[in-house]
């Protein structure tokens, strides 16, 4: 690595969203980034970020931010060990974590840069995780189904063999967007649902007992706390865990709510290594994990594990970074540095952003 010679950059954007994303809680029109920067005096970069809804929490992150990087220990190393940081401080809320998950990916990226490596292989990646199956996450509520067909046909031309679709909490109206988009994902377990938190035990029984077609899964249908009362299905299973923000509560669900699909957010968790740790006790029990969002770093977290879901491949979170180019022919993504190999759109950050002193 290089010497102790770090220099940080918290940068704020909110980038307005033309036209609106319409998910299962309503129309998003603006995304909110804190973003890290991390250079050393070899003019490597790493880049980190923390994603929000609503301005103020940007603002409570890089206040936490700002606090965690002044107090870090000093170069590379502090930055490092920042999740260890903040759990050090007793703050444990949204903020803190977000500040610490945003710090830690960019501190990990120029790592892997002064090594000229994958931040996967920093992770000890295994043998045969080079390539990932990956899913279109889009086909949003405004679209009727002959537009939900339409774009479904364009994810398959993208070599997308699987997709995530958002539902509504109407039973008749899901089944015929389902449909509709097995017009083009006719294959057993090629179609996930997302319900946006927005259905309960009795909604998601129902669809249950009514859906005959196999899917990869129904995402986050009740809440943690209830969704043991989900019933188990013997075609459909369950996924959950992206609100979690502690190991703990994972584990819960894969013990009290028995699901063996768990979704876990870097963000929420509160960074990279707090994502590994959970991720590899889980998988040890016998879970399958997958990442929420983050397509950037999420690939190289999962490519960390021996087994995993396929990654979810959602760029409006972060229009600051150019998006992934997508899967291959054989519909695999491959897993590649340095770092988290991450291209900038610098027009973007000049137009949408705002630099936050240190």
């Amino acid at each position: 690595m290089s010497g102790q010679n770090i220099q940080v950059a918290l940068w704020n954007l909110r980038v307005p969203l033309i036209p609106p994303i319409h998910s299962p809680r309503g129309a998003v029109t603006e995304t909110c980034l804190l973003l890290v920067f991390v250079l050393d005096d070899n003019g490597n970069l790493g880049v980190g970020y923390a994603s929000f809804r609503r301005p103020s929490d940007t603002d409570a992150a890089t206040a936490a931010a700002r606090k965690l990087v002044n107090e870090a220990a000093p170069g590379l190393a502090g930055l490092l060990n920042v999740e260890r940081q903040q759990t050090a401080t007793g703050e444990d809320n949204a903020a803190s974590r977000s500040a610490a998950s945003a710090v830690s990916l960019a501190a990990w990226d120029l790592a892997g840069k002064q090594a000229g490596v994958a931040c996967a292989d920093l992770w000890g990646r295994p043998a045969g995780r080079a390539k990932l199956d990956c899913y279109a996450s889009a086909l949003w509520l405004d679209k009727s189904p002959a537009e939900l067909v339409d774009e479904a046909r364009l994810h398959r031309r993208n070599n997308y063999r699987m997709v995530k679709m958002r539902v509504s909490r109407s039973l008749q109206e899901n089944l015929e967007r389902i449909a509709a988009v097995r017009q083009v994902y006719s294959e057993p377990a090629t179609i996930a649902l997302e319900t946006g938190s927005e259905w309960t035990a009795s909604i998601a029984n129902e669809f249950l007992d009514a859906c005959t077609a196999p899917l990869m899964w129904i995402e986050d249908p009740e809440s943690h706390d209830n969704i043991h009362l989900v019933r188990e299905h013997p075609l459909n299973t369950i996924a959950a865990g992206e609100k979690a923000t502690r190991a703990s509560e994972l584990y819960d669900l894969f013990t009290r709510g028995r699901l063996r699909k768990l979704i876990i957010d870097v963000q929420y968790v509160g960074g990279p290594l707090r994502f590994l740790e959970a991720a590899r006790t889980l998988n040890a029990l016998g879970a399958t994990v997958g990442a929420h969002r983050f397509s950037h770093y999420s690939m190289h977290l999962l490519a960390s594990l021996p087994r995993s879901l396929p990654i979810e491949m959602l760029d409006w979170t972060n229009p600051a970074f150019h998006p992934l180019a997508g899967p291959d022919a054989s519909g695999q993504l491959p897993v590649e540095g340095p770092g988290f190999r991450i291209q900038l759109d610098q027009a973007i950050i000049d137009r949408h952003g705002v630099r936050v002193p240190l």
